[in-house]
């Protein structure tokens, strides 16, 4: 809810507020209707069990606001990939997602790259895996923070928009070919869920950051399961041209402070509702 507050002011606030698409309401309708669900479906199981479902399908609902995300930032001016693009040169005297898929493009590389891009949708479900015999308070706590990071990453979204190569370069420069079966479900995704957006900073780099940090505090040795997975990641977001170097820099370096805000926001609702009784 104080994620829709906030896009709301942001919208009142900027120069073509008024011109809001409605049909984006239905996404607030969507929500509500999870939330009624979810509220019915607490006193009927288990703490653990309605974490669990609660954290999952929420999770699953996300990919409605980060399609939104494309038609939000419309309204906070022109896209940043010019300057982004800059950054890059600056960096390397060439364009990076351009460059890396041409100079590796056989097919075992490039099918790694592709499993490692895909490896970031199920990250937390192998978080909540593997800590499904932790309290479920600690499913509540990963789970609350992994959307709020979600949702912060949203914001960023909606006010930096940047289309990233694989929508901003010109065809067939902004295309790689899929080499094998990870390849292929990835250009499913992307056919299906990927929109115009979400460039800077890399939330796939940012989130996956999150949840080590999380795991670092909770799990520890978790983390040398995920750490390949996340080195993979870093490089394929770059390399199957959905972000630019300096995306992959920013999602590290605002994972620290996304974690600590969304942890800290947790901890601050729990002892209100602790104390605030």
């Amino acid at each position: 809810m104080l994620y829709f507050a906030i896009v709301a002011v942001a919208l009142a606030l900027s120069e073509t507020g008024t011109n809001f698409n409605f049909d984006l309401l239905g996404s607030r309708l969507l929500f509500a209707l999870l939330f009624a669900v979810l509220i019915l479906l607490k006193p009927r199981v288990s703490a653990r069990v309605f974490t669990l479902v609660s954290v999952i399908s929420v999770y699953a609902a996300l990919s409605v606001l980060y399609k939104e995300t494309a038609a939000l930032n419309l309204f906070f001016g022109t896209p940043l990939d010019e300057r982004l693009m800059t950054w890059d040169e600056r960096i390397f005297g060439y364009q990076p997602a351009l460059k890396f898929s041409e100079r590796l493009n056989g097919a075992f590389f490039n099918e790694l790259m592709f499993m490692g891009y895909f490896s970031y949708y199920l990250m937390p479900l192998a978080v909540l895996w593997g800590i499904r015999k932790l309290p479920a308070q600690k499913t509540e706590e990963f789970g609350f923070v992994l959307i709020s990071s979600f949702l912060v990453y949203y914001l960023f979204f909606i006010i930096m928009p940047a289309h990233g190569p694989q929508f901003y370069f010109e065809p067939p420069a902004n295309q790689i070919e899929a080499q094998g079966i990870f390849g292929k479900v990835i250009k499913v995704i992307q056919a299906n869920g990927e929109a115009p957006t979400a460039a800077f900073p890399s939330s796939h780099v940012g989130i996956s950051w999150v949840v080590l940090l999380w795991l670092y505090y909770n799990r520890r040795s978790f983390i040398a399961f995920l750490m390949p997975f996340v080195i993979l990641l870093m490089m394929a977001t770059v390399y199957i041209k959905a972000h630019y170097f300096v995306d992959v820099i920013a999602g590290v370096a605002t994972a620290p402070l996304v974690y600590s805000a969304s942890l800290s926001l947790y901890n601050l609702l729990k002892w209100q509702l602790k104390f605030g009784k």
